[in-house]
């Protein structure tokens, strides 16, 4: 029996490439290093460092970053609802991301972190590693999409364009924005949502995404790109 010798985390992104089928793959799998599977759909950063708590080993972690926004209510105190309506909703954005970044550092393990559902952002802990800091931009670059600088340029059907900036789980706030249609939400958080939706949609023209995740192909390929990165972490951190 081989050793495990990490442990792979993260949320529906680290999972499963979508749609789900008998053909489907992840990240680890693709890597085929033995390891400790604790990704779950669904489940914000502090719920899978709690898991990974409760297991008590001191095996390096992978993980696929998850969208700081759900843990929202626990970190700041605020409801999404009162989120989807604030001009700062970035400030709170943030808050949450660092709150994050702090929890996964607190497991007190080396950590290879991947930009997925939410990009890595202001990172500086001294046990993480960021292996790749957006899964998305580099989703766009194999879509032949102009990224410059780490900013993805998107052209519209009009020839007008816009810009992404990092990329995020826009989806977790347009599925509440459906669960409370009363609701009037900030102008500009609007304008994020709408156009990182357009820019999946690019990526899945590009046969790289399947709605609001990578699909088989997504998967497979980023796989393979970030496998020297992965051996090498694990080489290191034995």
């Amino acid at each position: 029996m081989m050793l495990q010798k990490y442990i792979y985390t993260g949320p529906s992104w680290a999972d499963s490439s979508y749609p789900v089928t008998n053909s489907s793959t992840n990240l680890a799998r693709e890597w085929d290093i033995p390891y400790i599977d604790q990704s779950q759909k669904g489940t914000g950063v502090l719920g899978l460092v709690d898991n990974i708590k409760k297991l008590d080993l001191k095996l390096p972690i992978i993980w696929i970053y998850n969208e700081p926004i759900l843990n929202l209510k626990t970190i700041t105190g605020i409801s999404i609802d009162n989120f989807l309506q604030r001009s700062d909703w970035k400030d709170l954005w943030n808050e949450c991301n660092q709150h994050c970044l702090s929890a996964i550092a607190s497991l007190e393990v080396p950590i290879l972190l991947i930009g997925g559902h939410s990009d890595i952002v202001d990172c500086n802990h001294s046990n993480i590693t960021v292996g790749y800091d957006n899964w998305q931009k580099w989703l766009a670059q194999q879509a032949g999409l102009t990224v410059d600088n780490g900013i993805v340029s998107v052209t519209m059907d009009d020839g007008g364009d816009f810009l992404i900036e990092h990329g995020w789980g826009a989806e977790i706030a347009h599925r509440y924005l459906r669960k409370h249609p009363a609701i009037d939400p900030d102008p500009g958080l609007m304008n994020s949502i709408w156009d990182i939706f357009f820019f999946w949609k690019e990526l899945e023209k590009a046969n790289l995404f399947y709605e609001v995740h990578p699909n088989l192909r997504g998967n497979q390929l980023f796989a393979e790109f970030l496998q020297p990165v992965v051996a090498k972490f694990i080489k290191e951190n034995q």
